[in-house]
């Protein structure tokens, strides 16, 4: 049986996976947020659609990189910083609020940790 979090495993991993696990539920919220609007505003309907699907696959992608984590090889680890990555740089490209610093400080906090702990996923 697969577990999500490995007991087994260094702390700093555990940690990020719990970390990766929380920010996959923001952007699930967002997303989810997102898809109620597009009853508020039906000229924008498309737009939080499309935005709303984003934020899903933002999600698949965070639950992903946090299970892999637990995997401690390579593959999982380039997966993690290619997802924070992207995530950091689209942080930007909208309008800045509360939530993008939240979202972007739990993002360069996790790059830290995956920094920190790469000889754990080059080890092997």
């Amino acid at each position: 049986m697969t577990v999500l979090i490995e007991p087994n495993k260094p702390t700093i991993v555990r940690a990020s996976q719990v970390l990766f696990y929380a920010n996959a539920v923001v952007w699930l919220a967002l997303g989810a947020i997102s898809l109620w609007r597009l009853s508020a505003s039906p000229a924008q309907s498309l737009t939080f659609l499309i935005v709303a699907l984003l934020m899903f696959g933002n999600v698949a992608a965070m639950l992903l990189a946090g299970w892999g984590l637990g995997k401690l090889r390579r593959r999982y680890f380039y997966l993690a910083i290619f997802v924070l990555v992207i995530n950091i740089i689209l942080t930007f490209t909208d309008e800045f609020g509360l939530l993008d610093f939240l979202t972007l400080m739990l993002d360069l906090t996790l790059l830290g940790m995956l920094i920190y702990s790469r000889r754990l996923y080059f080890g092997r």
